[in-house]
């Protein structure tokens, strides 16, 4: 009976069902992740995965004050828009829609290897932020079947 019931517990904590703040960003950004998925590449289920953990799915105040929603620098080649924050500098767009671009081409440029692959594939990258981001990235995809998402 104990084992039933630690198996029954186990599966509950597994079907995690989405905070609905983040399922309302999805459903409002998915058509643009996808768009995005078709040009560059990049799975719709990451770059929704990244915007939940970067911005907590837009709620940052540099989402809201920069309409960033990826926590992209500024870096040293940026021309765009800045806002800067205790934290420095960030890229700036006029739309969320010109984040969701920028940060696509982002991956696109900087991962190519990944380009065009599952997002399993992506969970398993190295070589970003600190070294477990990318599985941070694929457990939030996973947890929130965001994988659904992708085309």
């Amino acid at each position: 009976m104990k084992i039933i019931l630690i198996l029954a517990f186990s599966l509950l904590l597994l079907s995690v069902s989405m905070p609905k703040k983040y399922e309302r960003y999805c459903n409002e950004h998915a058509f643009k992740a996808q768009l995005l998925q078709g040009t560059t590449g990049v799975p719709a289920s990451i770059q929704l995965a990244q915007a939940i953990f970067e911005s907590g799915g837009g709620r940052s105040n540099i989402a809201k004050q920069a309409n960033n929603h990826f926590g992209i620098r500024c870096g040293d080649n940026w021309e765009g828009g800045r806002y800067y924050s205790e934290s420095g500098c960030w890229r700036a767009y006029d739309s969320v829609g010109l984040s969701y671009v920028d940060h696509a081409c982002f991956l696109n440029e900087h991962y190519q290897n990944a380009v065009g692959k599952s997002w399993g594939y992506w969970s398993g990258l190295e070589g970003y932020g600190s070294g477990d981001y990318w599985r941070k990235i694929g457990s939030i995809v996973k947890r929130y079947k965001l994988y659904e998402y992708d085309l």
